[in-house]
């Protein structure tokens, strides 16, 4: 590998790194320490400097012709264009919603050109355990605040050095996923019982019931995979029949439009809230749906977004003056929604439908599986966007910066 391209990588690992350890700090109590907070949001700025100049370096390496010298190639004008159209609408909704994250997501996925994706899950995996480690140390040795909330039933939920404890049970759930990315054959019987050990510990603590279901659905679906030698053939056989090929369509067109399905789901729940059977999901899912359907009458939705001033539990513990104020909105797809506008959300679902498609041709089922997974967590959890989280993200990364495809036959 030449030294120029070890230092576009190392500038993307600087950049990814930055943010990913100071966003997840962003999240703990660690902020309430002297000027923690503005120590990791400087960081996370930057971050997005390292990020700027490496695509602004990768973007002059396609100006550079074969034969030496410098000219505005056909892939230089395409992806210029495709970089301007993306980053116009990016900065309208920043300008719009006040919110900066948008922005971060585009740099960093726009950065990660040149960069494994397997490497990516590598290093951030063991970065946020060697962090979240951290952050539990911390917490017991009394350095941090363990919030605990109380719910009606007098059950004691603990954040272990979060702002929240749903926080801690979705940051395993992430990192279940990245570790079971990487191993593609699924998990053996002993590492399913151990981690459903954990994982039921983790539940006994915060009481994040939506998280647990979710892992535990994850844990026992890798276990299965993991003995797949032993069930694989008669999956063969059974593949053969016609009536099982007609499911598997149908089953494939649900997984590629998985986002835009759960976004109409949840929009048809709210537009029904309160009848049935909206009633019912609002209380299977923590009253979501009535939060959702409460502020789309109070904010609307604009085409551009919208400057809101969000209000939730993390943080404090004090539910009975908060209580008052409280207008959280957990989904991801409803939250996109009422803070970037109409245009970003459907150029988001876009993105994600063509992610399904990309990873369902590349045959790996274990990925389609867990990709279907965090599509269902983000339902429920306002993490889609969150890419220190969600790093199936950046497998969509080169859907964004690739050549368009009209310009390449031109070649």
């Amino acid at each position: 590998m030449k030294t120029s391209d070890v230092l576009r990588q190392c500038l993307f690992w600087c950049a990814f790194l930055l943010y990913l350890v100071a966003t997840t700090l962003q999240f703990t109590m660690v902020t309430e320490l002297g000027a923690a907070a503005k120590v990791l949001t400087l960081a996370r700025y930057l971050s997005f400097a390292l990020a700027g100049v490496k695509i602004l370096w990768d973007f002059a390496l396609l100006c550079r012709k074969k034969e030496g010298g410098w000219a505005l190639t056909r892939e230089a004008m395409g992806c210029g264009v495709k970089y301007a159209l993306m980053g116009v609408l990016v900065l309208l909704v920043v300008w719009t919603s006040g919110d900066t994250l948008p922005l971060f997501v585009l740099a960093l996925l726009l950065a990660s050109k040149g960069v494994e994706l397997e490497h990516i899950f590598g290093v951030a995996l063991l970065v946020q355990v060697v962090v979240l480690v951290f952050v539990f140390l911390l917490t017991l040795s009394g350095n941090l605040p363990d919030l605990t909330y109380v719910r009606e039933d007098a059950t004691v939920r603990h954040s272990l050095g979060f702002t929240y404890p749903t926080v801690v049970m979705t940051y395993f759930f992430f990192l279940l996923v990245c570790a079971m990315w990487r191993c593609k054959k699924g998990i053996s019987l002993v590492s399913g019982v151990v981690l459903l050990a954990l994982i039921g510990g983790l539940y006994y603590l915060t009481d994040a019931r939506n998280g647990f279901l979710l892992s535990c659905v994850v844990i026992v679906v890798e276990m299965v995979l993991g003995q797949r030698s032993r069930w694989e053939k008669w999956a063969h056989h059974m593949g053969e029949k016609r009536w099982v090929q007609v499911v598997c369509r149908v089953v494939r067109h649900g997984y590629e439009y998985g986002a835009l399905y759960l976004s109409v789901i949840l929009a048809a729940l709210c537009i029904r809230y309160p009848g049935e059977p909206a009633q019912l999901f609002n209380r299977l899912l923590s009253d979501r749906i009535r939060l959702t359907a409460k502020a789309a009458a109070d904010y609307g939705i604009h085409l551009l977004g919208n400057s809101i001033q969000w209000v939730g539990y993390g943080g404090h513990v004090d539910w009975e003056t908060i209580a008052e104020r409280y207008n959280f909105v957990d989904s991801s797809y409803s939250l996109t929604l009422f803070n970037y506008g109409v245009l970003f959300s459907v150029a988001v679902l876009i993105l994600l439908v063509w992610l399904g498609k990309r990873l369902y041709k590349q045959g790996d089922w274990n990925h389609c599986f867990l990709y279907l997974a965090v599509l269902v967590c983000c339902f429920i959890e306002p993490r889609l966007l969150e890419i220190h989280l969600n790093l199936i993200l950046f497998a969509a990364a080169p859907i964004l910066y690739a050549c368009p495809k009209w310009l390449e036959r031109k070649r």
